[in-house]
């Protein structure tokens, strides 16, 4: 009888030495100054009326950040179709093209649209695509336009 209450005393000593030192799990905080701050960049893409003929349903959609004082490899960028337009589309760091640059670490960008008959990401005459005006990562909600087709 005395072992069974030393081995429970035992017990009760070692659980509350683990609640004491082990420290309550929390959930993981954003870094100071991007709390409840989006970097990303959202809108949608869609055909200008004057191009609405032009390419076919399985033409490749990219739409791509790039920086506007920076070199001309896109920062963030995905893929679809011509079927998928209008499409909406959404860029931040897990749409980033190297690990090393981030949208989240760059200034000013453009956002271009670009239909590809090849399906190759540089462009080629024939092309037909839209760019906006310079945005900072953190916009929401802006309208691209295809209404031009590369010489």
């Amino acid at each position: 009888m005395a072992d069974k209450f030393w081995l429970r005393c035992g017990l009760l000593v070692c659980s509350v030495l683990l609640v004491v030192t082990v420290p309550a799990y929390t959930e993981p905080t954003a870094p100071a100054g991007q709390a409840g701050q989006s970097l990303a960049i959202t809108g949608k893409v869609i055909m200008g009326p004057s191009l609405a003929g032009k390419g076919s349903a399985t033409d490749t959609l990219f739409v791509f950040a790039r920086e506007v004082n920076g070199p001309p490899m896109p920062v963030a960028i995905v893929r679809a179709t011509k079927k998928d337009l209008p499409f909406t589309f959404r860029l931040d760091d897990s749409t980033g093209m190297m690990p090393s640059r981030k949208l989240s670490d760059v200034g000013t960008v453009v956002i271009v649209a670009r239909l590809s008959k090849s399906g190759k990401a540089m462009p080629e005459s024939g092309d037909l695509e839209g760019m906006s005006q310079p945005v900072k990562p953190g916009v929401d909600g802006i309208t691209i336009v295809i209404d031009r087709e590369r010489p």
